[in-house]
């Protein structure tokens, strides 16, 4: 494993939410043309989950990406996944984990399309999640806390 690259994170609180939305929103187009569908990367990696919409995303500063961030209410199991819109194979990683906790789940590496999924269980419970495309990423912190 080569060791970690030097990123810098952009960190979104719950009221930077609805920029983080915008703009991953212009990022739709390009992540749709790489032919992966965020949802169905979550679902495929859970067996009978019910991933369908996003509960929130945020775009990777740059244009290279988005991360994506799924809930399934019948299991209390949030995904997360990082696609990327840049083209050939390049570090991609995603993160996920309980708000105020260290440990959580991240997927690393070099890909064509999406790093992830990562999965936790926090039903009730605030998460954090990150993705990172090339030497760029977002943050976003405290989310989904009711679900």
């Amino acid at each position: 494993m080569s060791p970690r690259k030097h990123r810098t994170r952009t960190w979104i609180t719950a009221t930077g939410t609805v920029a983080a939305i915008t703009a991953s929103l212009l990022m739709t187009s390009a992540t749709v043309a790489q032919g992966a569908d965020p949802a169905q990367v979550c679902r495929d990696g859970r067996a009978g989950s019910t991933y369908t919409q996003p509960v929130n995303q945020a775009a990777v500063p740059g244009g290279g990406g988005t991360v994506y961030l799924y809930y399934d209410n019948n299991t209390g199991y949030n995904c997360a996944v990082t696609m990327g819109a840049v083209s050939g194979s390049t570090y991609m990683d995603v993160g996920l984990r309980r708000t105020q906790e260290g440990a959580g789940q991240w997927d690393s590496g070099t890909f064509s399309s999406y790093a992830g999924p990562v999965y936790v269980e926090a039903k009730g419970i605030c998460v954090d999640f990150t993705g990172a495309v090339g030497d760029r990423s977002v943050t976003v912190v405290g989310e989904n806390c009711g679900a």
